[in-house]
């Protein structure tokens, strides 16, 4: 090389070194954003994910849909106590079964068979359900001392059936258990005059309930109803108290049982109250389906001398 072309060879040396540092930034960009699209495309996908997650939340509390089953059906049955929990919002709870009763009072004898005891439950908004019910029909046997017309002593017998009035109320929870708090619901409802003669009161007969439960343990339970009522007997009103305390232990996950007291305050017009003390057992098949047994014996005259009973219930 001479010394006449050395210029022109620095001169080409530096537009080299030109181009690639103009270069240089573009390639840098064109690598930052090879790099940033896929964590665009991840975070735009995760935002995406996110707003389906949240919208599916939002339908999931909307009151017209049905909401989440998250533990085993609780029933009002077989125990005389409503219990303060309300059937899920959306789901429908059916309850049934039959009792036979016996009673001996001033040597008249009534034997009762009583059926379906149909309770259909049916939550409407959270904590708040529709109840309708009716006892179903019963058949009573009678049998009263008498004598022939030898004078010759005989037990007269009889028989009467007829269906009772229908029940249409609301269960409305008002509180969860916190601390000293029982869970508390009130239950207003009215017995409507579609039963038969000498089963049908004849009138509309409301009456309020007020039902409250404590857990005790994880399978001790405690739970009560104080009921006001004005039923109609022979064509009169008249005001009527109950009250029940109801002891539920859990002997399994699926097998419970329960000891309870109630009384009706008095038991019909001009008697005296009636006091009864019973016992029985669940047993939950699925957490949707459950059986149920129970017995009990009267305290005083006043009451039922024994009574016993089965049935079942269903939530949907």
């Amino acid at each position: 090389m001479t010394n006449r072309d050395q210029p022109g060879e620095w001169v080409r040396i530096a537009c080299a070194l030109v181009i690639f540092a103009g270069c240089s930034p573009a390639l840098a960009q064109s690598g930052d954003a090879s790099t940033s699209a896929p964590a665009e495309a991840d975070e735009s996908d995760a935002t995406k994910e996110n707003g389906e997650d949240a919208e599916t939340s939002t339908q999931a509390d909307d009151w017209w849909t049905p909401a989440k089953l998250d533990g085993p059906l609780v029933t009002d049955r077989p125990d005389f106590t409503e219990c303060a929990v309300t059937v899920p919002r959306g789901h429908l709870q059916l309850e049934a079964g039959y009792t036979y009763s016996y009673d001996r009072e001033h040597h008249v004898t009534n034997r009762t068979h009583t059926a379906p005891e149909l309770l259909l439950r049916v939550g409407l908004i959270d904590d708040v359900e529709l109840r309708i019910g009716w006892a179903g029909y019963s058949w009573v046997n009678q049998r009263t001392p008498g004598e022939t017309q030898a004078g010759r002593p005989v037990m007269l017998e009889d028989w009467s059936q007829g269906g009772a009035d229908q029940y249409i109320g609301v269960k409305w929870k008002l509180f969860d258990e916190e601390g000293l708090r029982p869970d508390f619901a009130i239950i207003p409802g009215m017995f409507v005059p579609t039963g038969g003669n000498g089963f049908s009161s004849g009138d509309v007969d409301p009456e309020i309930k007020l039902a409250w439960g404590y857990t005790l343990t994880d399978r001790l339970g405690l739970a009560g109803n104080l009921n006001f009522a004005t039923p109609t007997e022979d064509g009169h009103r008249f005001f009527q108290t109950g009250a029940s305390v109801s002891l539920a232990y859990a002997l399994t996950d699926t097998v419970g049982a329960f000891a309870e007291y109630f009384g009706i305050y008095p038991n019909a017009s001009g008697t005296d109250c009636a006091h009864t003390m019973n016992g029985g057992l669940t047993w939950q098949l699925t957490p949707n389906f459950q059986l149920d047994w129970r017995a009990g014996v009267g305290l005083n005259e006043e009451a039922d001398d024994f009574f016993t009973g089965d049935g079942f219930s269903i939530r949907y």
